[in-house]
């Protein structure tokens, strides 16, 4: 008995995977289609789940109506931030700033569906560090706030400014007044465990340190060791040695010897007998010009 498998014949089955292959493709308009669909869904995701980027609405401008906008001027700007020796939270401030952030700043009941929240202290350190005139606008900008709370941040600095001007290190306050410190006498402690040295100790050390004018004068120990003047900054180089049958040639030149005859007589290079002919050339010739 044959298996019902086995008498399918290699080429049936072949055939059989080939077709059932080639109608699971897509055709290439079913793939425009698909990929439409998957690029609106995409966007229709993005539409719905991207986060939502928040465009600040252009400011109108200010009525000339109604009570001038609230202007703060700032004394501490330039003298605490990060460049300077105080820092962005300054130590002495720094109780100030958290005690007045922490204040029912939104008059939300505590209880349910209301909570008091602070203002951020990094928030007021920065408009402190940052601002020499702080208003509703200029914290608008700086913290990027809408005006309803940038007004809290405007009250919060009005609140601040004056307590700690009365907490100002006398440093501080000297370095914003200009007032140059008064210097002081330096104050020594001696830790040392010497002892004093005892009359005997000092007379020897005296004895010691004595000078040599005891025995001879100031006069007999300069003419001992002669102080010599400084040397000047002119370095003098010594004169180069003559060549021993210079003045030998040159009077054989003077005669005029041949300088193969010099040579030979010599010893001297024609190369060198040359040169020297050719120096006295080049005198004579600066003399008769002149």
């Amino acid at each position: 008995m044959q298996h019902s498998l086995a008498s399918k014949s290699p080429t049936d089955t072949a055939a059989t995977s080939k077709s059932l292959s080639t109608s699971d493709l897509l055709s290439p308009a079913e793939l425009e289609a698909l990929n439409a669909r998957i690029a609106t869904n995409a966007d229709q995701w993005l539409t719905d789940n991207a986060p939502k980027t928040k465009t600040k609405l252009p400011r109108k401008p200010k009525s000339t109506r109604g009570p001038k906008p609230k202007v703060i001027e700032n004394p501490f700007y330039g003298f605490i931030g990060c460049t300077t020796y105080w820092g962005r939270y300054p130590v002495f401030a720094l109780d100030i700033i958290e005690g007045i952030a922490r204040l029912d700043w939104h008059d939300r009941p505590i209880g349910i569906g209301g909570k008091s929240m602070p203002l951020s202290v990094r928030n007021l350190a920065v408009t402190l560090e940052s601002l020499p005139v702080v208003t509703n606008e200029a914290v608008e900008d700086l913290l990027q706030l809408g005006a309803r709370h940038a007004r809290r941040y405007v009250k919060a600095i009005e609140l601040i400014l004056p307590r700690m001007m009365k907490s100002r290190p006398q440093s501080l306050l000297n370095e914003m007044e200009a007032i140059e410190p008064e210097p002081k006498a330096c104050e020594w402690e001696d830790w040392d465990d010497v002892c004093t040295p005892s009359a005997e100790e000092l007379a020897k050390l005296h004895h010691d340190l004595r000078t040599l004018t005891e025995f001879k004068t100031a006069e007999e120990y300069e003419a001992e060791y002669p102080v010599f003047p400084a040397s000047s900054s002119v370095i003098a180089f010594p004169v180069r040695q003559q060549h021993p049958k210079k003045q030998a040639v040159l009077q054989m030149l003077a005669q005029d010897i041949s300088i193969k005859a010099i040579e030979r007589d010599t010893g001297v290079s024609a190369k060198t007998i040359r040169k020297w002919r050719d120096e006295i050339q080049t005198v004579q010739g600066e003399l008769q010009a002149a």
